[in-house]
């Protein structure tokens, strides 16, 4: 057996085969090991571009759900206008000499309008969308992340501090149409009360011009503070769209 291997190695060493073989084999050996790293290379650019796809449309979202938040705020901040000159109207008049006409005006407004509870309800299906997921991690700008979080949180702190209010409020409504006549003078619900005489109802809120008037200025306050938080939200919305939109613009041109 040995000289038999000793004759095919002298074989190989005269015919310089041995040497042609080793070259071959590692041709052989860089090719897969190029090969592989083709491949690999490959495999990270087609994660890569699947990541940055993924990416712009939790931006677009994103960008679509602050404009909707931003046309929102806006939008609330103009009813809030509303309701507060009609709460000032009645208040600046309820204790003068206004005739029962004005004041049937006045108070039907103010029911139909400085009575309600304003809120604001943020988009944040695509926030929690990328909470839940864990996809928070495909944006690698670490700023833009913060940003998007404390945005979110802000949002949170403003529906909580909103929800105390309503909280607050609700009392001084119940008390208010317990105590008084408002049900006969409100838009929604008067003509259940047709049979009833709007003279003696609204004589019945004179009566009660103080309940009235700390209702008012109740629902004047937690309007004032919605629209302070609003108008902070605004600012907020402006700088997190225009952060988004930059990334976005980044993201698509790579």
């Amino acid at each position: 057996m040995i000289p038999s291997y000793r004759k095919i190695r002298k074989k190989l060493a005269d015919d310089n085969h041995f040497l042609k073989y080793s070259r071959y084999a590692i041709g052989e050996i860089i090719l897969v090991v190029v090969g592989i790293l083709i491949a690999i290379q490959i495999n990270n650019w087609n994660n890569l571009n699947e990541k940055n796809k993924l990416k712009n449309v939790y931006l677009n979202r994103l960008i679509s759900d602050i404009r909707s938040d931003t046309a929102n705020i806006a939008f609330i901040r103009s009813e809030l206008e509303i309701n507060q000159t009609v709460i000032q109207a009645l208040i600046a008049k309820i204790n003068l000499n206004t005739d029962l006409e004005e004041l049937d005006t006045l108070y039907s407004n103010y029911l139909e309008r400085g009575w309600i509870i304003s809120e604001f309800v943020p988009t944040s299906n695509t926030y929690i969308d990328l909470s839940q997921t864990g996809n928070m991690n495909i944006f690698n700008n670490p700023d833009l992340v913060d940003e998007i979080i404390q945005y979110y949180s802000w949002m949170t702190q403003v529906e909580n501090s909103n929800n105390v209010n309503k909280n607050w409020i609700t009392p001084l409504d119940q008390e208010l149409a317990t105590a008084t006549a408002v049900f006969e003078l409100d838009p929604s619900t008067k003509r259940l009360f047709e049979h009833k005489s709007k003279i003696e109802a609204l004589k019945n809120l004179n009566m009660n011009k103080v309940l009235v008037e700390r209702n008012a200025a109740g629902h004047y306050w937690i309007n004032q503070s919605l629209s302070g938080n609003l108008l902070a939200m605004h600012g907020l919305c402006l700088h997190l769209l225009e952060s988004l939109e930059k990334e976005y613009k980044l993201s698509d041109s790579r």
